[in-house]
């Protein structure tokens, strides 16, 4: 029994020469530690991001609405984060803004349809969804052909045109202030208050 104790300290001995050994070859030879380490980080990062879950689709109004929400203030998106200095920020679905979150965040919109990101100067998030089904009886266009009509036809949107819209706003802390995520509401297309560029708001003048 005393000879397979000693025999154990002994080979505990060894192991701990060893691990020093090693350790003071890495701290004399920093090159080598520091390749060493960003193995490790680089391991660390792969099993990380093949650990996350891939987000699923979002294909209806109020999924890609609430995916949007989640991009925010979940952090799944750099380009929600942070808050314009004055006025709102404003990211249109085909713009190459849009494209980038709608990559990011796996939104598939539907054909015909569009959508707003609009952050505002004290944090709130506007989120509307342009459906071309919803608007049949209102306007007749898809998204696309809305916006070239107001690109082509300025005179008719210099008051107000209304439109059917899904929308949301989240406060800056990501509650939600007004949700008509899976119903309709009036909306209306005009200028931006900066210049003559397409979007749509909420509600009607």
């Amino acid at each position: 029994m005393g000879r397979q104790k000693g025999q154990g300290i002994v080979e505990y001995a060894l192991i701990l020469a060893f691990v020093v050994g090693i350790g003071g070859m890495l701290f004399a030879n920093g090159n080598l530690a520091d390749s060493i380490r960003s193995v490790f980080s680089n391991v660390n990062t792969l099993i990380e991001e093949a650990s996350k879950q891939p987000l699923k689709a979002a294909t209806t109004a109020e999924d890609i609405i609430d995916r949007l929400g989640e991009g925010r203030y979940k952090n799944l998106a750099d380009l929600l984060q942070g808050k314009p200095s004055s006025g709102k920020k404003i990211i249109a679905s085909d713009s190459e803004e849009g494209k980038e979150l709608a990559r990011k965040l796996n939104i598939q919109t539907k054909e015909g349809d569009g959508w707003f990101a609009d952050i505002v100067s004290n944090g709130t998030l506007v989120v509307i969804y342009y459906s071309a089904d919803a608007n049949k009886n209102r306007t007749g266009k898809t998204y696309s052909e809305l916006k070239k009509d107001f690109t082509d036809h300025p005179e008719n949107y210099k008051t107000p045109v209304r439109v059917e819209i899904n929308e949301a706003i989240y406060n800056s802390r990501g509650d939600l202030l007004h949700d008509y995520r899976n119903i309709t509401t009036a909306g209306h297309v005009e200028p931006v208050s900066m210049g003559n560029e397409f979007s749509i708001y909420p509600g009607i003048h």
